[in-house]
């Protein structure tokens, strides 16, 4: 799974590949969508519980819980990117919002509108080009869009409730976090990305006055 991150970290180091300037564009877009299992479904959130109660706390895992079976998660997901025109049954779209939601937590840009359709597409280009993610059966496919989800929402809720109460410290923990975690995990650097028109791209270099 890091590997496909890994592929679209090297895109973005390659313009004219990762905005699609050199080649011509594909007749059709690859296709990540996969069909979705209530069953499926069941075994990740439990199996993600699980992961939540060893890793945090037993009340963070019955807390969740009780949300989730309040409401479904993937209704709440959905909900929430909706507008930016993402669905569920789909890698690239739970992907896309998971590295969107980083990037605002990492460079703390709360109120900042970000594009969601060009990072989509870059994704979907580095998938298309991964030959270990071409070979992923749609079982497989489930879940790993469903265990972005659901940390989307974990880390979603996180950030908010530390926005809404002005917890600076907690914004700033926050923010560490997905640096560390995209570092660490896909060799990316959140800090050094922005999101523009064509997508991520690295930041430009502010110029130096003639002379210095």
């Amino acid at each position: 799974m890091n590997r496909i991150f890994q592929l679209f970290a090297a895109l973005l180091l390659l313009p004219g590949l990762a905005m699609g300037q050199d080649n011509p564009a594909p007749t059709a877009p690859f296709d990540t969508s996969y069909p979705q299992s209530s069953v499926i479904s069941a075994r990740i959130q439990r199996q993600f519980l699980d992961s939540i109660r060893w890793s945090v706390s037993a009340e963070a895992r019955n807390n969740l819980a009780a949300a989730f079976a309040e409401r479904p998660a993937l209704d709440i997901w959905q909900d929430l990117v909706a507008s930016d025109g993402l669905k569920t049954g789909n890698v690239v779209d739970a992907l896309t919002a998971y590295w969107v939601l980083n990037w605002v937590t990492a460079n703390a840009r709360y109120n900042f509108k970000v594009d969601n359709g060009p990072i989509r597409a870059q994704l979907q280009a580095a998938m298309a080009t991964d030959l270990n993610f071409r070979t992923l059966n749609n079982l497989q496919k489930q879940e790993m869009a469903e265990g972005y989800i659901l940390r989307f929402l974990v880390e979603h809720a996180a950030l908010n409730d530390a926005a809404a109460r002005k917890d600076v410290t907690a914004l700033g923990r926050l923010a560490l976090a997905s640096v560390t975690r995209f570092r660490q995990e896909m060799g990316v650097d959140l800090l050094a990305l922005e999101p523009g028109a064509e997508g991520f791209a690295p930041k430009a270099r502010p110029v130096s006055p003639v002379g210095d």
